[in-house]
């Protein structure tokens, strides 16, 4: 089950018609149908949330502890993430702490 596909704006629709001074001026010539401005604000907008979307994606696809099936929410996401800096944090102060003390995968050979 997936998405429906978004239509592509045409050239016609991104262009706005700044002579045209009647009270209907903000519509589009067609049927009376949305702004043609506002089409195209629509468009950048659903633009810019694709681009939030898969930064979100890749953020939760890179903290270690959470399965690729798992849907999250954008606050949930930045929760995880927030946590798992603060851990990688406490391991480095730890680190700096006592140099030689931590086992670490690589220092077992």
């Amino acid at each position: 089950m997936g998405m429906a596909r978004k239509r592509k704006i045409s050239e016609n629709e991104l262009q706005f018609d700044y002579n045209n001074t009647s009270s209907d001026s903000e519509y589009s010539e067609t049927n009376g149908k949305r702004p043609v401005a506002r089409n195209a604000a629509n468009a950048r907008e659903r633009a810019r949330m694709r681009v939030l979307s898969k930064a979100f994606t890749r953020l939760k696809t890179s903290l270690p502890w959470v399965p690729a099936d798992t849907k999250l929410s954008k606050l949930d996401t930045l929760r995880l993430a927030a946590s798992y800096i603060n851990h990688l944090r406490q391991i480095l102060a730890e680190e700096q702490t006592y140099p030689n003390s931590s086992v670490h995968p690589f220092n077992l050979f």
